[in-house]
């Protein structure tokens, strides 16, 4: 994200900022910085002399004094501003997440949906429209609650990094040293180097790095002999990228299944999930529809393995997109894909009609682990007719659940669970 701000702030934002009125904001770090930590706070709430209440209202005031000291206004915030990057985070956040979700389902809609789907009995009046409604209210929310995810990622807390190549990498471990000066902190310590040791300048430090990462990685690869040419991309962070994103897809989709399979709990599922299977036909634009809370969960998994795992700034966003499209894929309602590994659009719409299988992002693996499983019948999608005689049955049996998504005494066998052998 710190890609997509440090562009929308070069070719958009600064212009923005610097048109708006000079209505006075916080300085949030000074804000922060002036508030006491735990221990001090305990004893001065404990002290005898002062009463509590009047202890955090000096807190208080001290942090408001603090934050507007410097007399900031909207207008002049600089980029790295924590309060700026804030709004611009949010506002990026909402507008990309708009945008994906528009261009992503509309096309899926136009050019993958089986329309046919919109004949379903169970196929709402305006579905679509209601669709695209609850989708843009549960937008904002989202990008509420995943702003500091990527704030943290902008301010350098997490672990995604930039380069590629161990050349790369040297280099940016040097950066301190060989790039211009960007801050007083910097300054000082260009100075300092070019003081002490004037022979030393920004072209002699970046042919020593190449140099020195050159021999690093030749001399690794020698360790392979006639393996080296195969190891030798591995060595150089091109292995690696392709082993994050196998890790990415393995951790999120572990940790969907898990945040899915909790959001179906019943003292869960009706204040959270159930608005998106309220669509028991999906198309593209319900892959967004559902309650803010519900859809920002299931994102979670996304931010947390970059707080946990390298991964390449560039890599991250192209997967981020990735998976944006794939959630839009599997409501588009299209059969293509008859698999046992991956987690289609027919296995999605089994979860749909029947509410406690498939509830898995990618693959079937923690479905067939958590034994919520359920082979979707392929051949009964494919001819006008028995898609007619599907429709009807899977009506009546979609009116046999609760309002909980539970099978009841009129249910199939086949959805109710298997008694117990200690029962039997």
């Amino acid at each position: 994200m710190d890609i997509i701000l440090e562009k929308a702030d070069e070719y958009v934002l600064d212009k923005v900022y610097s048109s708006l009125p000079a209505i006075p904001v916080p300085d949030l770090i000074a804000g922060l910085a002036s508030i006491p930590s735990l221990v001090d706070t305990y004893s001065l709430l404990t002290n005898t002399t002062t009463a509590p209440l009047d202890t955090l209202k000096t807190i208080a005031s001290n942090v408001i004094s603090a934050s507007t000291a410097a007399g900031l206004t909207l207008n002049t915030l600089e980029s790295d501003n924590l309060f700026r990057q804030i709004i611009s985070l949010f506002h990026i956040t909402l507008l990309g997440g708009f945008l994906m979700y528009i261009i992503f389902a509309s096309t899926s809609y136009v050019f993958v949906f089986d329309q046919t789907h919109t004949k379903h009995p169970k196929f709402l009046k305006n579905q679509i429209k209601l669709e695209i409604q609850m989708s843009l209210k549960a937008l904002p929310g989202i990008a509420l609650f995943t702003t500091p995810w990527f704030l943290g990622e902008v301010r350098g807390y997490s672990r995604l990094y930039s380069h590629i190549h161990n050349v790369d990498a040297i280099i940016e471990r040097t950066a301190a040293v060989i790039s211009p000066p960007s801050s007083s902190i910097q300054e000082t310590f260009a100075a300092a180097i070019a003081t002490g040791i004037p022979s030393l300048n920004a072209t002699a430090l970046n042919a020593a790095a190449h140099a020195t990462a050159a021999a690093e990685h030749a001399a690794l690869v020698a360790k392979f002999g006639p393996l080296g040419p195969i190891v030798s991309p591995f060595l150089d962070g091109w292995g690696y990228v392709a082993i994050s994103c196998l890790a990415f897809l393995l951790f999120t989709d572990c940790g969907i299944y898990w945040i899915h399979r909790f959001l179906h709990h019943p003292r869960v599922y009706k204040r959270l999930h159930k608005p998106h299977h309220k669509w028991i036909i999906p198309t593209p634009y319900s892959s967004h529809a559902f309650h803010f809370m519900d859809g920002y969960l299931q994102s979670v998994p996304y931010h947390i393995f970059v707080f946990c795992c390298p991964m390449q700034r560039v890599i991250y966003l192209a997967m981020f997109a990735t998976v944006n499209v794939w959630s839009v894929l599997i409501h588009d309602g299209e059969y293509k894909i008859n698999s046992n590994v991956i987690n289609s659009a027919a296995h999605h719409a089994v979860h749909h009609l029947y509410f406690n299988y498939n509830y898995g992002q990618y693959f079937t693996l923690w479905d067939r682990i958590g034994g919520s499983y359920r082979k979707p019948k392929y051949e009964e999608h494919f001819e006008m007719k028995s898609k007619s005689e599907t429709w009807k049955k899977q009506a009546k049996e979609v009116d046999n659940f609760d309002d909980f998504g539970k099978p009841t005494a009129a249910s199939d066998a086949s959805f109710r669970p298997k008694p117990s052998k200690k029962a039997l």
